[in-house]
């Protein structure tokens, strides 16, 4: 808790993406979807100043995930096929990005949930989860 810095081990999918052609190539897209939602909800700030210029212009300040903090991804598939089309197929790449802002904060919520704190941005810095605490410490 002292730097703020999110760990965890294990990141758990289920999802329906219709008819699984090729489940190889599903478990990419939703792996490296997921990748990218964690950054989304971790890492990758873009900043301003005053005058609506960017900050963060360039990948010492426009943080991503690297491979090591990629956690070991859980994979469970439902096909229920959409009738909206002849294969039955949807998307399948969209609910790592979607969905992993919001697990995780709410993880995070839940794992800070004694000291009453809540987040309403992503990404969520360790600095901005070490101020929280601060300012809930010193209320």
């Amino acid at each position: 808790m002292e730097t703020g810095k999110v760990f965890f081990r294990n990141y758990i999918i289920v999802h329906d993406c219709g008819t699984m052609i090729n489940p190889m190539i599903v478990d990419g897209q939703v792996i490296g979807g997921t990748a990218h939602g964690i950054g989304n909800a971790l890492f990758e700030w873009m900043g301003y100043d005053e005058g609506a210029q960017p900050i963060t212009t360039n990948f010492a300040e426009y943080l991503l995930l690297n491979a090591p903090e990629m956690p070991h991804v859980t994979l469970g598939h439902m096909e229920s096929p959409t009738p909206l089309n002849p294969l039955g197929v949807k998307g399948v790449g969209e609910c790592g990005v979607v969905a992993a802002p919001a697990a995780i904060i709410s993880a995070v919520e839940n794992a800070l949930s004694p000291f009453g704190v809540y987040f309403d941005q992503a990404p969520l810095r360790p600095m901005e989860i070490v101020k929280k605490l601060v300012n809930t410490k010193s209320d």
